[in-house]
């Protein structure tokens, strides 16, 4: 039978969000599904638990996990690579390298959102030798075992195999939910977004029957909850889909009288014009949807013209009624600092987005990344670094980012378990930590928009801001 393993390496310098490595488990589960005897490893789960103070000084580590996996005589065949970003580069070498001395037969392969948007980088950084699979790898990787070559064609949702998560209470104790992926593709055309420069097929929005998402939620949830874990959830898809789709996969969950909570994302578009939006809404948060991710990006409507990103932004208002209406915790997406923002421009959407309610540390300190394999990626160069700031609004930005180090800081440690909080409390129906946690919250923001408008109030206008005009919020 052949043997697979596959590994997520560090990321360099560490990343805020910590959740399990939904491509390689994905990968894995399709694998197994399919007579291949698959493993996988996350060098950051040893990382994290470590760090978190739940791993013993005795605990296994990764390389004495290689080791157990494949003793004398099991080597694998075929070793695979998930690389998020360019940061996920070097370990990924250094791993390579040693285990290339321990395993020389095994073929070493390296997949994922890096390859995929930036094959030409990742060849040029990769080991010569290492065979890249752009795209959803499971026919391609499936190919490469069996016969030797990485070919294959993109299966389609509904022929996904359930991923391969022997490690899910883990990443549950650690205080994150359970990834899911239920569709692929995004109708959208964001120029700083890298999906809608990929092949059609994934390009293309399609989702998964709601029947296998929620026979999938299922089992998971029965194995955390004989751990004595929560039945948390997040739908990592780049779009959710349409409401009605939503709709479904709650109607399933009621169905099946299951008590779980979940996030997902959604693109305002799908959102704005939705009749009966708020008792729509009501009806998903009472089947378990606790947070909604939305991309705002912008209140400048020339500036989401630009970005190919057209949405009503007189009409954010209502949807962000609705969705608080319902009782579901919304989480907006907002880039403040790109190459066309003003010193003035910026100080008035902030100060819209504090009306709103939706002014966070983050958003002060947003700005534009032009990730390889977008557009705007493709026009400027490889991934990482930030769109250009005029002078004026480039030393503005790296004086308040100075002088709020502290926030940052204290903002990042609450933001970041804030949703799973919620979502356990929206469970079990105790409030206590997330009331405090939430307030912290609000503290920071309080105190990050007093330094924003204090310290841009020492810089007198240039121009006339285009926010409140008459194309705008």
């Amino acid at each position: 039978m052949p043997r697979v393993l596959l590994i997520r390496p560090l990321c360099e310098g560490g990343e805020p969000e910590f959740s399990e490595p939904l491509g390689i488990e994905r990968l894995a589960g399709y694998l197994r599904a399919n007579g291949v005897e698959a493993e996988l490893l996350d060098r950051r789960l040893y990382e994290v638990e470590w760090f978190a103070g739940v791993a013993s000084r005795y605990a296994a580590s990764f390389w004495s996990d290689v080791r157990s996996l494949h003793r004398k005589g099991e080597d694998p065949q075929v070793i695979g690579f998930s690389l998020m970003t360019r940061r996920d580069v070097p370990d990924a070498r250094r791993v390579m390298s040693r285990l290339k001395a321990g395993f020389p037969d095994a073929t070493f392969v390296a997949g994922g959102v890096f390859v995929t948007t930036a094959p030409d980088e990742a060849a040029r950084l990769l080991p010569r030798s290492c065979v890249l699979v752009r795209g959803e790898g499971e026919a391609a990787l499936l190919a490469l075992v069996k016969r030797g070559e990485a070919a294959g064609s993109f299966l389609a949702p509904d022929a996904w195999a359930e991923p391969y998560r022997p490690y899910a209470e883990r990443y549950a104790r650690l205080g994150s939910a359970v990834s899911m992926q239920t569709s692929r593709g995004c109708p959208g055309a964001c120029t700083f977004c890298a999906t809608p420069q990929l092949p059609a097929e994934l390009r293309r929005w399609q989702g998964r029957n709601a029947k296998l998402v929620v026979d999938e939620i299922e089992h998971v949830a029965a194995q955390l909850e004989a751990a004595g874990l929560p039945p948390i959830f997040n739908l990592v898809d780049d779009d959710a889909g349409p409401l009605a789709r939503l709709e479904d996969i709650a109607s399933e969950l009621s169905r099946r009288g299951l008590r779980v909570a979940w996030a997902c994302e959604m693109r305002m578009a799908a959102l704005i014009g939705q009749p009966d939006l708020a008792r729509r809404l009501k009806a998903l948060h009472e089947a378990g949807l606790t947070r909604l991710f939305v991309g705002v990006e912008s209140l400048n409507s020339s500036t989401l013209r630009a970005w190919h990103k057209p949405y009503d932004v007189g009409r954010l208002q209502e949807v962000l009624d609705a969705v608080r209406g319902a009782g579901i915790a919304v989480q907006c997406g907002y880039i403040l600092w790109h190459g066309g923002q003003t010193l003035e421009e910026a100080l008035c959407e902030v100060r819209r987005l504090y009306e709103l309610g939706i002014y966070t540390h983050q958003v002060a300190v947003s700005r534009l990344i032009m990730f390889a394999g977008s557009e705007l990626g493709l026009m400027s160069g490889p991934d990482g670094p930030f769109e250009s700031l005029g002078a004026r609004e480039e030393e503005f930005y790296r004086e308040f980012v100075s002088r709020t180090r502290d926030l940052r800081e204290r903002w990042m440690a609450k933001a970041m378990r804030e949703p799973y909080v919620a979502a356990r409390a929206y469970l079990d129906g105790g409030h206590t930590e997330l009331a405090a946690l939430r307030s912290d919250l609000a503290e920071v923001n309080e105190a990050s928009y007093r330094e924003f408008t204090a310290l841009a109030a020492r810089n007198p206008p240039l121009s006339t801001p285009r926010v409140g005009g008459p194309s705008n919020i």
